[in-house]
């Protein structure tokens, strides 16, 4: 009793926790940072337009730019191009002792490890063509400038940018036109430039570029800009292009429009901004523009003196009144390729600005605010938004179901009295119990969250991975099932001890508690990044909290807690799931066939690509490799094994396989079919799914906490919870199970059962701990899918161990020498195509199966011993 006392306060405590914590509804915090100061002491610092520069080794370096110091240009000031290196850092600017090595502005500026890079530009000479690099030296607290390779032309008002150590650089302006020009500097081979194929379409200057993922490889964006020659009026352009980094083409992506109206960017800065989104501020349109440039053009063709006084006043009332430019901060979805409109500021955003992003954010230093008007403003742009607030409903449905999951485990402590009922459950458990939780444990927060994220971000091609789990169901139900109930083991790999010996008892049980440590970590992220999305705690408290939670009934209750968890799971996430389709399709404006439609000419239905190759995620890769996935999970992996071995007979054995398989077609549909409804949603309402998403699993929880109404949400969140924790608790009890079973009962025989059951629950501790500590870990890391990264561990860790069953049941001629050299080849090989081959990760697992298979097999022939009869 004073255990469940301190248990159901800690759970109360854990939901005060999450009450604390708000979240802010506005979208961007812009904040004002120290101005540029004055060349001269005391005087007004006017600010320049094209800046060069960014953040280096802790620092912000501002170089070069122009403005006009003498007065107004239409009142006869002329432009001035600058030298000068401004320093910011600890909060204030100062002027660097070092200079451009003459003026220069409007060139393309890339941060390096090594520095700056300042490609190109101009001054009143003329365009340039050199490239300048600019590095802060910790040493002597200043600028340090070097010399790169040359541009093969001049440009000006050209962008550029950096993917991994190349840098490419793209349009720009020569000493007379616009430019289609496409050039690459790869920074680790010779820096010498390389020409590209010159980009379809107009000509573009002062355009915008951004590098973001798609759904196929990751992109470099064109954005904008204008078309000029020198003596006839310029181009704005709204289109915008996009070139593919991997297959190395380009692609016109069309007009850029915001509910149906195409708009001109020119001046823009860009940034990429979570895992799907492009973030463009600010921008010149071309409605003053046009009429400018005309009214210019006019007056250097007329030489009518009233004429030109009528044109000139035009001019300057429109300059002296100017607007400003675009007060707009809008974005793209690269996914859906869908634009709008993200926020709107109170004042216009300066174009020509020097952009970088920093730690904190994005940040504009100096630029154009009208034309010919600068400002020495230096501005922060940090995207806040997140989530409406959870509200007290939602939390008290997600706190009171973990509360009664903990609950749950603590009721079922009571049944604990050996390792009997804390690993099989004492015959207690009903198959249909056992299948529910097989589907359960397989579903997990993997397929709630990364599945219909998979189907969003590309299509349908990985659902025969999860078909050939059904298709595999004969082979386990009539290979291994009779095998495992036949030996009365309590572990899958006591059979390889019958079979072969205890070395490969250990191996295959050391494999499958390495995979299940890395399971563990993975499974338990999921759900802690979603939270952290829907409330602001942090992931890394979020995973404390869930994985303590997990090792307090797994510990106390045994297998039977986690089965009946996992029951509760299965039905909350389905119904839920099949809640959210019908909430979608009631929220969407587009007709049922009209969606379909919009989505098949998408390719999103794309279920089979039958090109025979292993290096993408072709039919033959998925169907393959997620036979020999399904086969190893369910035939080896403890988690699942350990259902069958709860049951009674080999008949209510296969009825626990068959529930699972029964559940998963439906299942699979349900689920591929929520991102695909979710990519329909978000491309009618781009808006409503933040650039601040920063992982592609968290898209169906941003969904279910934006859209979905209060209480169901919060159940929702709570089923995801419910997921992670039922996976985690099979894994612990399964790791625990394996210990005491293949280890600690082997090298310590005669120990009382009442002991093992403690040492049982102490693993059970130990292994979550541990498993809460990767998890730590990789919260930290930049995965970008944590899906790919679990079928990634599975053929790494446990493709070899399905070989090892498959010779054990179907090959007499197999013994352990040989079994196990197939084993270790099988592991040098699985390495090898890791590591220095691009065949598809979703491959390992049949890879794996098939050496270990086929050198084991062969081995054993050469290396033969004593036949060693099954029992």
């Amino acid at each position: 009793m004073k255990t469940i006392r301190h248990t159901l306060l800690a759970a109360v405590m854990a939901l005060a926790f999450f009450w604390s914590f708000g979240q802010r509804d506005a979208p961007m915090d812009v904040k004002q940072l120290p101005e540029l100061p004055a060349l001269v002491k005391d005087s007004v610092s006017l600010g320049y337009a094209g800046m060069l520069g960014g953040m280096h080794n802790g620092v912000v370096i501002s170089a070069g730019g122009a403005n006009f110091p003498n007065g107004l240009p239409w009142e006869g000031g002329q432009k001035v191009w600058h030298k000068a290196i401004y320093i910011y850092e600890n909060g204030q600017w100062r002027l660097s002792s070092k200079q451009l090595p003459e003026p220069l502005a409007y060139g393309a500026s890339v941060a390096t490890e090594h520095g700056i890079l300042c490609i190109g530009g101009n001054n009143s000479a003329s365009s340039k063509n050199t490239v300048w690099l600019l590095a802060y030296d910790k040493t002597s607290n200043d600028v340090e400038i070097s010399e790169y390779p040359s541009l093969p032309e001049p440009l000006a008002y050209a962008a550029a940018t950096l993917a991994e150590d190349v840098v490419y650089v793209i349009g720009g302006k020569n000493s007379k036109n616009t430019t289609n020009s496409f050039y690459k500097l790869d920074l680790t081979h010779g820096k010498q430039w390389e020409k590209l194929p010159d980009f379809p379409g107009p000509p573009r200057a002062l355009h915008a570029v951004a590098l973001q993922e798609t759904s196929t490889n990751k992109k470099l964006f064109v954005i904008g800009g204008r078309n000029e020659s020198s003596g006839i009026k310029s181009e704005p352009l709204t289109t915008y292009l996009s070139y593919d980094l991997k297959e190395h083409y380009w692609k016109d992506e069309g007009e850029l429009k915001i509910e149906g109206t195409p708009r001109v960017l020119m001046g823009a800065s860009a940034e990429p901004r979570g895992s799907m989104h492009i973030m463009v501020y600010g921008g010149s349109d071309d409605i003053l523009f046009n009429t400018l440039e005309h009214l210019a053009l006019q007056l250097s063709e007329t030489q009518n003196d009233s004429i030109r006084a009528l044109l000139t006043k035009e001019r300057d009332d429109i300059l002296n009144n100017h607007p400003g430019f675009s007060r707009d901060i809008i974005a793209l979805n690269t996914i859906t390729n869908k634009w709008f409109v993200y926020a709107s500021l109170e004042h216009g955003i300066p174009v020509t600005a020097l952009s970088f992003q920093d730690n904190q954010g994005f940040s504009l230093v100096s630029g154009e605010t009208s034309p010919g008007i600068r400002t020495p403003q230096v501005q922060q742009f940090i995207v806040t938004d997140k989530a409406n607030a959870f509200g007290f409903i939602n939390y008290t449905v997600l706190g009171l179901y973990l509360i009664i999951s903990v609950l749950i485990g603590l009721y079922f402590s009571r049944k604990q009295k050996s390792t009997d009922d804390y690993f099989t459950g004492g015959g207690r458990i009903p198959w249909w119990a056992s299948g529910l939780s097989v589907f359960g444990t397989l579903l997990s927060a993997i397929t709630f969250m990364a599945i219909p994220a998979k189907a969003f971000i590309t299509d349908w091609s990985f659902f025969f991975l999860n078909i050939t789990a059904i298709l595999i169901t004969p082979v386990i139900a009539f290979i291994f099932i009779p095998f495992f109930n036949k030996l009365k083991i309590k572990t899958a790999y006591a059979y390889l001890e019958d079979r072969f010996n205890y070395t490969a008892r250990a191996f295959g049980s050391l494999s499958f508690i390495l995979f299940q440590l890395g399971r563990i970590g993975i499974v338990l992220l999921l759900p802690a990044l979603a939270i952290s999305i829907v409330t602001g705690i942090p992931v890394e408290i979020s995973i404390l909290i869930m994985g303590v939670l997990c090792i307090v009934y797994t510990t106390f209750g045994g297998i039977e807690a986690v089965i009946w968890t996992d029951v509760m799971q299965v039905v909350v996430l389905l119904g839920g799931s099949i809640l959210a389709v019908i909430w979608i399709l009631i929220h969407t404006e587009t007709a049922f066939s009209e969606m379909l439609s919009y989505a098949s000419e998408r390719n999103k239905f794309n279920i089979m690509n039958m090109e025979l190759n292993f290096t993408e995620s072709t039919f033959w890769v998925v169907f393959i490799g997620g036979l020999a996935s399904a086969m190893v999970t369910q035939g080896t992996d403890q988690t699942i094994v350990q259902r069958f071995l709860t049951s009674k007979d080999v008949k209510n054995s296969q009825k626990t396989l068959y529930t699972n398989a029964i559940l998963t077609l439906p299942a699979t549909i349900i689920f591929f079919g929520i991102g695909t409804l979710l990519f329909m949603f978000y491309s009618e309402m781009p808006e409503a799914l933040s650039p601040s998403i920063s992982n592609n699993d968290s898209i169906f929880p941003w969904y279910i906490v934006t859209e979905l109404p209060l209480g169901v949400s919060g159940l929702l969140i709570a089923g995801i919870f419910s997921a992670a924790m039922s996976s985690i608790s099979s894994s612990l009890n399964s790791v625990s199970t394996a210990y005491c079973n293949d280890f600690h009962s082997h090298f310590r025989a005669g120990i009382s059962d009442h002991k093992l059951l403690i040492i049982a629950r102490v693993v059970t501790i130990i292994t979550g701990i541990l498993g809460l500590a990767l998890a730590l870990w990789m919260a930290n890391s930049n995965i970008k899918s944590l899906w790919d990264q679990f079928y990634r561990f599975l053929g790494l860790f446990t493709g070899g161990l399905g070989g090892m069953f498959l010779l054990g049941m179907l090959t007499k001629k197999a013994n352990a020498k040989g079994t196990l050299l197939g084993l270790v080849v099988s592991a040098i090989f699985i390495w090898y195509i890791s590591i220095f081959t691009e065949i598809n990760f979703l491959m390992y697992s049949f890879f794996g199966v098939a050496s270990c298979f086929g050198f084991g097999y062969l081995f054993s022939l050469i290396f033969t011993e004593t036949k060693h009869e099954n029992k």
